[in-house]
C-alpha cells in the first residue's frame, strides 16, 4: 500500500474508533476484500474500501472548476489483466476522502456504485500521472456520482 492510502486508512480508522468501532485492517499481503472492517457489540460487521486522493482539488483547480473536482476511481490491473480496486474489492462500502483544508469522507454503497459506474460513459484513464501506471479507473465528476442513489453520506475528517 503507498503512504496516501495508509494516510487514508488511518484517517478513517480514526473517525470510526471514535464512533465507538473496533477496527481491523486489512492483512499486509495481497488481499481485496476490504480495508477496513468495524464492529460493535451486537452488530453485524461493516467492511471498508477506503481511498485517499491527495491531487482531486489541485487538477480541478487547473481544469478551472475547483467546486467540482473529477475522482479516480480504480477497476482494472493493466499489468495483471484482471480486475482491481471497486471491481476486486468486497467491502460493503466505498470511501473516497479528497484531501483539502478539512478533509472529506464520501461514503457510497459499493455495490450500487459500481452498478452506476458500470452502466454510464465516465472517461477512462491510466495511472501515470498519480500512481504507478498499472491500473485504470473512471474519473467522473464528484458532483455527479453524488448525485446517485450509492451515496450514503460525507464525513469531515
Amino acid at each position: 500500500m503507498n503512504e496516501a492510502g495508509t494516510i487514508g486508512e488511518n484517517k478513517f480508522a480514526e473517525y470510526l474508533i471514535a464512533q465507538g468501532y473496533q477496527i481491523e485492517k486489512a492483512p499486509p499481503v495481497k488481499f481485496y476484500d476490504w480495508d477496513i472492517r468495524a464492529t460493535k457489540p451486537e452488530r453485524r460487521p461493516l467492511t471498508f474500501e477506503v481511498k485517499y486522493d491527495e491531487k482531486a482539488y489541485y487538477w480541478a483547480e487547473r481544469r478551472g472548476t475547483p467546486d467540482n473536482p473529477n475522482i479516480y476511481i480504480e477497476y482494472r490491473n493493466t499489468n495483471q489483466n484482471e480486475n482491481s480496486g471497486i471491481l476486486a474489492s468486497k467491502a460493503e462500502y466505498y470511501v473516497y476522502i479528497l484531501k483539502a483544508e478539512q478533509d472529506m469522507a464520501y461514503v457510497f454503497n459499493r455495490l450500487n456504485l459500481c452498478d452506476h459506474l458500470l452502466a454510464s460513459l465516465y472517461r477512462t484513464a491510466g495511472n501515470s500521472a498519480t500512481g504507478d501506471n498499472n491500473a485504470l479507473g473512471w474519473i467522473p465528476p464528484l458532483k455527479e456520482v453524488i448525485k446517485h442513489h450509492s451515496f450514503i453520506c460525507q464525513i469531515p475528517i
